[in-house]
């Protein structure tokens, strides 16, 4: 399977020392240049993962001329999250298996009206622990830990029952 990533889980993930899992959840890992230069912050603990990712394997996709682009620009969504649906509804249309990682609501929304398969940050987490990459044990207080100690946002119902799965 492919995934395309936008920023958000590229950026928690390597926060939470889990990038890794991009790599061993799926076939190919793709993102987009408006991504790459919005996560690669030099001042950012992730930096050096994220780096090294995209010089092992994280592809950068060019973005396919669409028409869709200029539709979701008018929406008022990040150029990052605009690029990153573009190219993952490109892929389905090709008919690959593909699932886009992002995590920002509204880009959500988009994606589920595209016909896009998704998941974000918790479920990449949430995935590896039913594949037996992650404990239960560690992959709760890896969701502790982002919701705790980085900018990470999610609702309360939506903690409690993430935590209630992994006890």
């Amino acid at each position: 399977m492919i995934a395309i990533v936008n920023s958000s889980p590229l950026i928690y993930l390597g926060k939470l020392g889990l990038l890794d899992l991009l790599q061993r959840l799926f076939d190919q890992v793709f993102t987009v240049g408006t991504v790459k230069v919005e996560v690669l912050d030099t001042s950012e603990s992730e930096y050096a993962t994220l780096q090294s990712a995209f010089s092992d394997w994280l592809t950068v996709s060019e973005v396919p001329e669409s028409p869709l682009a200029g539709k979701l620009n008018e929406m008022g969504l990040h150029q990052g999250e605009v690029d990153a649906l573009v190219l993952a509804y490109h892929i389905k249309k090709q008919k690959s298996d593909s699932v886009i990682v992002i995590d920002d609501l509204a880009a959500r929304d988009v994606a589920r009206t595209l016909g896009l398969r998704m998941t974000g940050t918790i479920g990449i987490i949430l995935s590896a622990t039913k594949k037996g990459i992650l404990s239960k044990k560690e992959s709760h207080a890896k969701v502790r830990s982002l919701v705790e100690e980085t900018t990470f946002h999610m609702s309360a119902a939506l903690y409690s029952r993430v935590l209630s799965e992994l006890e």
